[in-house]
């Protein structure tokens, strides 16, 4: 069911149940480099843009973390919620280098970047504020797909 989801373009929710919107497309109306200034390609307040990027959550199995606190500013702010994908995390290999939500073999639970750890089977947490956390063994890593802003 997965792979014909894929085919046709759809979520594998809508195309088993009927649940949530196949896809939501939304128009991409410019691109902006970082320090350059944003050029509209479609000045129409409605308009359709250039192109569309297909968005959807129904297929990655979401999760939701709220932000507390300042400590993941300015990446992350208070009230924030952040999506995270439980099915695209499950071979952990391929959250690296990526923001994600982990949890550890001790329990504990993360909002970190994660990379590669100094021996194998281990990572390390790299937050925006604070010291690495090394050698850490992983239970799972679910990365973050979107960020709703408060």
């Amino acid at each position: 069911m997965l792979r014909l989801a894929d085919c046709l373009g759809v979520t594998e929710s809508w195309l088993r149940f009927d649940v949530g919107p196949a896809v939501i497309h939304i128009p991409v109306v410019g691109r902006v480099a970082a320090g350059e200034s944003f050029i509209p390609i479609d000045d129409n307040p409605l308009g359709s843009g250039y192109e569309e990027v297909d968005f959807s959550l129904d297929d990655a199995d979401p999760i939701a973390i709220e932000v507390r606190g300042e400590s993941m500013l300015p990446v992350y702010r208070p009230g924030d919620y952040l999506l995270c994908s439980r099915r695209r995390g499950i071979d952990i290999q391929h959250c690296l280098n990526r923001d994600c939500v982990v949890k550890t073999d001790q329990g504990e639970g993360f909002v970190k970047k994660l990379i590669s750890g100094p021996d194998q089977g281990t990572f390390t947490l790299i937050s925006y504020n604070a010291p690495a956390i090394e050698g850490v063994r992983l239970l799972w890593a679910a990365p973050i797909i979107w960020v709703k802003r408060s």
